[in-house]
C-alpha cells in the first residue's frame, strides 16, 4: 500500500504520494516575478531556496485557487524529465485533505486519449473520484525551464 496526500482545487480532489511532500504550510503571499508563466503565481521562501508558487487551478486549466487564508501551500520535491537532478515547487490548493492509503491494484489507470500525462490513475475514496498525479509528469520540460529563467532571474537582484 502507498500513502498519498489528499487536496482539492476547486471542486476536484487530487493526491499526490506523501514521499514526494515537504511541508504543508498556511498560504502566504508570494513575491512577484516579471514576465511569469500564467499559472506562477510568483515566489516563495522554502529552507534555504527560493521556489515557483504555482496556481494549480490555473495549471490544471480549472477556477484558479484564490488567493486567501483559506488557501494551503503544499511545497512537493519534483524529478526533473530525463535529468537526475529535483526541484521543489509549492502548490497553491483549495484544502488539504486527508492521507489515504490506495493498494497499487486499486489505482484505475485512464485511457491515455482522454487524460492529461500528468494523470496516474484514478481511485474511489469513501464515494469521492481522487485524480492521482505523476507528479514527475506534471510539468513540461519547456515549464521546467522557464520556472528555472524565473529563478535564475531572481537569484541576480
Amino acid at each position: 500500500m502507498d500513502s498519498y496526500l489528499t487536496f482539492r482545487v476547486a471542486e476536484d480532489v487530487f493526491a499526490v504520494h506523501v514521499s514526494r511532500v515537504m511541508e504543508i504550510r498556511e498560504y502566504e503571499s508570494p513575491k512577484p516575478v516579471p514576465q511569469k508563466i500564467e499559472f506562477v503565481s510568483g515566489l516563495i521562501e522554502f529552507r534555504d531556496e527560493v521556489i515557483p508558487l504555482i496556481n494549480t487551478g490555473i495549471k490544471f486549466s480549472l477556477k484558479p485557487v484564490e488567493a486567501s487564508q483559506n488557501a494551503v501551500i503544499v511545497v512537493l520535491d519534483l524529478k526533473k524529465a530525463e535529468e537526475d537532478q529535483t526541484f521543489r515547487v509549492g502548490i497553491m490548493t483549495d484544502a488539504v485533505s486527508d492521507v489515504i492509503e490506495i493498494p497499487g491494484d486499486k489505482l484505475k489507470p485512464i485511457r491515455q486519449e482522454y487524460k492529461p500525462g500528468y494523470i496516474a490513475g484514478t481511485f474511489n475514496y469513501e464515494g469521492t473520484f481522487v485524480l492521482v498525479l505523476d507528479t514527475d509528469k506534471v510539468f513540461t520540460g519547456d515549464e521546467v525551464i522557464e520556472m528555472d529563467k524565473i529563478l535564475s532571474k531572481a537569484k541576480k537582484k
